[in-house]
């Protein structure tokens, strides 16, 4: 019977904290019957620090980058340009007699939301994947890769995959730059939320005043065209080259076609066609957008003519147009730069930093390890650890938390909204993650918030501080026996995403003789492009600042 009431009492207590989020300095005290046992708060030492990932993997990334943009907060120029295979959805094309291209429209969609239409149709969008000042413009060319992407890495025997990393572009792609052809270039670009309005091109290849169609804000080009001011069509012999259009540019002389290898499978064509570039060129604060590549409307399409379409009675087929179409299917690289580059100093394993440093990108994580570093017995685990898992049959534990405070005075951009606490270990959000079944399908960012409460602001909109449920992380150390491993503290802008990006170097942390060696971090902290500066738990970090890690549990008097 007195098991059954401390577990009872134990349960109510747990679903209260569930409903609140507080602190807990009455807890109790309205609880009836239940004299003969304590509520009480412990709070135990952690050491954390921070580490620098270095470079991270960028390829099989769910989204893409495309921009540049300040990090104020670490000093640095981030640019994230994007590497891609194209595919054709078809082989073997058949444009009929006399074909002739029309245009090579390039159309890549921005992550977007209608907010209004008007009574003609026209749509207003919010663009929703947009960071930093998008007034600000940039260069942005298309180029021809000359570089063959790979499935397998060769150095594994072409037995594992392929690992590409963010430091790709500048340690191999740049210096072939000279090499690469130019296919289109805009000396002034920036993200438009305004939707695409499409006009009708005749067929002789000049664009027409009549609309044929609307679409969602985008990245949207005639690639037939070398740049917006282009009137000549300057691409033309490169796009006919490539599908095998002979064209000898004299309008009363009839164009054929040719087969080519290239246009047989896709292994053909991309050992042929390598890929495209999209490079970004910026010396200023600037944006970030983020382009969905995958998505089925994500394209570059070949409209063509030929003489049946010139006959008076023709009637295209819709379901069967007069079109060649590539899309994004393949290798994907959002290879990432930062000017200058991130640099950290050695940490402090045994007392912690003063400051922990969270970053997204190719950028930084902490490490947390509970109950601190002292060991008087030197038997090798913690003093304060042993005190703990002498409670086990003594404690039940009702809520267990650590608390993270901003260092306002270290940052200056816009913070994340979200932080994860990881298994350093088994590469897995800690358990507590997994019992948190808090969602929101609108806003993933805003599910599991249980578990990882979003960051408090003032009212003035400083950031104050993250809290990381732990819960059932410590009644695993207490009642099973689990290790007490090494944990990571991340930023993370999508906390449903349990992907996981490789790290070019492994990064080794602990002393020599309990050490974890890191070789991946979570896939959503690469993508997030904002950063923040946390009181650790440094000599220099005021009490009340420090990492705080508070145990409430339920004990018998």
């Amino acid at each position: 019977m007195k098991h059954f009431t401390l577990k009872l009492l134990a349960l109510t207590i747990c679903i209260s904290f569930t409903s609140c989020d507080k602190d807990f300095a009455d807890i109790g005290s309205d609880i009836r019957g239940a004299q003969n046992f304590n509520i009480s708060v412990q709070e135990f030492p952690v050491t954390a620090f921070s580490k620098g990932t270095g470079p991270v993997q960028i390829n099989n990334l769910p989204y893409n980058y495309l921009g540049a943009l300040k990090d104020y907060t670490y000093n640095t120029f981030t640019v994230a340009n994007i590497v891609t295979e194209i595919t054709p959805t078809a082989f073997n094309p058949d444009f009929g007699e006399n074909p002739r291209i029309k245009s090579v429209r390039l159309n890549i969609p921005y992550f977007s939301t209608v907010t209004g239409t008007d009574e003609d149709g026209n749509s207003t969008y919010r663009l929703d994947s947009i960071f930093g000042n998008p007034e600000v413009k940039y260069k942005l060319s298309i180029l021809k890769s000359n570089y063959l992407l790979r499935d397998l890495d060769p150095n594994s025997n072409f037995e594992e995959p392929q690992r590409y990393y963010s430091n790709f572009y500048t340690n191999t792609l740049e210096a072939q730059d000279d090499a690469y052809t130019i296919l289109y270039t805009i000396n002034d670009f920036s993200p438009s939320s305004l939707e695409t309005v499409v006009n009708k091109i005749d067929n002789n290849g000049i664009e027409t005043n009549e609309e044929e169609f609307r679409l969602a804000p985008s990245l949207f080009l005639d690639l037939l065209k070398n740049s917006e001011n282009d009137n000549t069509s300057a691409n033309k012999q490169f796009w006919n080259e490539l599908v095998g259009v002979v064209d000898d540019g004299d309008p009363n002389t009839d164009n054929t076609q040719i087969s080519l290898d290239h246009l047989e499978n896709t292994n053909n064509f991309r050992a042929f066609f390598k890929g495209l570039i999209f490079k970004v060129e910026a010396v200023n604060d600037g944006s970030l957008i983020a382009l969905n590549l995958s998505s089925t409307n994500a394209s570059i399409i070949i409209d063509f003519t030929n003489n049946e379409e010139n006959e008076p009675e023709f009637v295209e087929n819709l379901n069967n147009p007069s079109e060649f179409r590539f899309n994004f299917t393949g290798i994907r690289l959002n290879p990432i730069s930062n000017s200058p580059d991130l640099t950290f100093a050695n940490p402090d394993e045994n007392s912690g930093d003063n400051n922990l440093f969270l970053r997204g990108f190719n950028g930084s994580f902490g490490v947390i390890d509970l109950f601190g570093r002292q060991d008087l017995d030197g038997n090798g685990v913690s003093d304060q650890l042993e005190l703990f898992i002498s409670k086990k049959d003594k404690w039940l534990i009702n809520e267990a938390n650590l608390t993270f405070f901003v260092n306002n005075d270290q940052v200056n951009n816009t913070q994340p909204q979200r932080v994860i606490l990881y298994d350093l270990d088994n590469r897995t959000p800690i358990i507590d993650y997994f019992f948190d079944n808090s969602t929101n399908a609108s806003v993933p960012s805003q599910s599991k918030v249980v578990y990882s409460t979003p960051l408090t602001k003032t009212q003035s909109g400083n950031g104050v501080k993250y809290k990381i449920r732990m819960t059932e992380h410590m009644n695993n150390i207490l009642l099973r026996d689990s290790t007490n491993v090494k944990l990571g503290l991340f930023v993370t802008n999508n906390i449903n995403n349990l992907g996981v990006s490789q790290l070019e170097t492994p990064v080794t942390i602990g002393l020599p003789n309990n050490q974890t060696i890191i070789e991946s971090i979570p896939q959503n902290t690469v993508l997030n492009n904002k950063g923040t500066v946390l009181y650790g738990t440094g000599p220099n970090v005021p009490e009340d600042k420090k990492v705080k890690f508070e145990i409430y549990y339920t004990e018998e008097n």
